[in-house]
């Protein structure tokens, strides 16, 4: 491996505007400088210019422009790719790029379907290179805190239950009312499902962080529209769900329920707790709207029965306490505390040093998992044992369609020159 790792954007869209170009330059001026963005590809040109301009005006980059991602991985200067498109793309993409060479970060939710997840681990297996799922959440200080609180110091006991309950009213957007940039995400093939699966992924791969291997979940999932009869069942195919209902049981013995939806008109409701034999830890931020997904991103409490009491910010720093300027730096690199920088870091950490990323396409695998668990679930009507659609027992209703589109239309094998 060069000195600098040869990084190439693959889609420019606003994850990468506004999340991933940007973590890379905090790492750049945290005095992390083992890479340069060297390529970057869209179709839409103001999109891969803004991504270029960012790069040369913060980096002091200059990165090659390509509108055909084919294109790029054949001809760029690259060695790894930080893949963020539509999520339909992600193994067809990634694919490619790993039989060529690349190393690959792939955005969330991994991929739309088991199958198509699968082939994609072990196209990295087979290339011997280096396969990240981007899940930057758990990388943040008050995530980091939690996980310690509850599998290190086991500062509530042992942990029995978690509640994350969410209800508002959100008028229900038309798909002829979305931006064109937004179209794909209303396209269960190319997005793969809606909120189980897109912000959701965040959600379930926090649970496997924190309480370990889920065991089997029951969901209920539903579309309700105005005017209309609710839709349930096989029916949520065609629609796009905004009430899920879901109980979850975990190896470890741990219990919980991730129940949300933005379509119940009145009182809006909010708890986000795990609670343990000797307290509980309660996500406070309910004021953001995205706190059902992403937990433990501002304010939190701990409360113990004895009458101990920590904030957040009290939490956090017991943490930095235990685990040292060593563990500091191992999760926050040079200080960076931005969790899509972190994540990056990890990648091209790996990269360098031949390691296993915090978070591999196995990992990824695992997660969507249980994602694909949950819309089965519903659409059979009983509880599915995770391990079972982890292995391919299960039937696959909710991802035939999904597979049947991808099974003709296969990754392309690219040379590069």
């Amino acid at each position: 491996m060069k000195d600098k790792i040869r990084l190439g954007i693959i889609g420019c869209g606003g994850i990468a505007r506004n999340r991933h170009i940007t973590g890379l330059t905090l790492l750049k001026r945290a005095g992390i400088d083992n890479f340069e963005v060297t390529a970057c590809c869209d179709v839409v040109d103001d999109n891969v210019q803004a991504v270029a301009a960012h790069a040369r005006d913060q980096q002091g980059a200059n990165p090659q422009i390509y509108h055909d991602w084919e294109e790029l991985v054949c001809k760029a200067p690259v060695d790894a790719v930080d893949i963020c498109l539509p999520h339909g793309l992600h193994h067809l993409v990634g694919i490619s790029c790993l039989e060529a060479g690349l190393h690959v970060l792939i955005e969330k939710p991994y991929t739309v379907s088991m199958k198509t997840g699968r082939a994609l681990a072990e196209a990295a297996d087979r290339a011997g290179r280096i396969l990240a799922t981007a899940v930057p959440h758990r990388r943040m200080p008050g995530q980091r805190a939690v996980h310690w609180a509850l599998n290190n110091a086991k500062l509530i006991g042992e942990v029995r239950t978690f509640f994350q309950n969410y209800t508002q009213w959100r008028p229900q957007v038309a798909p002829a009312q979305l931006s064109p940039a937004m179209k794909w995400r209303y396209d269960r093939i190319m997005g793969g499902g809606a909120g189980v699966i897109d912000s959701g992924f965040h959600f379930l791969d926090t649970i496997r962080y924190f309480y370990g291997e889920p065991e089997q979940v029951y969901a209920e999932v539903r579309a309700y529209r105005d005017g209309e009869a609710p839709v349930v069942r096989d029916g949520i195919a065609t629609e796009r769900e905004n009430t899920v209902m879901s109980i979850f049981t975990f190896k470890s013995g741990v219990v919980g329920t991730w129940c949300w939806s933005f379509a119940v008109a009145g009182k809006e409701t909010r708890d986000c707790v795990i609670s343990g034999s000797e307290g509980s830890i309660e996500d406070t931020n309910y004021s953001n709207r995205y706190v059902v997904y992403h937990q433990f991103m501002g304010g939190g409490e701990l409360r113990r029965r004895d009458g101990t009491y920590l904030s957040m910010e009290e939490l956090q720093a017991k943490h930095r306490q235990a685990i040292g300027p060593e563990g500091v730096q191992r999760l926050f690199p040079n200080g960076v505390t931005d969790h899509f920088a972190i994540e990056i870091w990890d990648f091209l950490d790996a990269i360098q040093n031949n390691r296993k990323p915090e978070v591999d396409g196995w990992d990824g695998l695992a997660t969507l998992a249980l994602v694909e668990a949950m819309y089965e679930s519903s659409w059979s009507g009983r509880a599915i044992k995770v391990a079972d659609v982890l292995s391919g027992e299960a039937p696959s209703h909710w991802q035939q369609a999904i597979d049947a589109y991808w099974d003709a239309h296969q990754p392309p094998h690219l040379t590069r020159g």
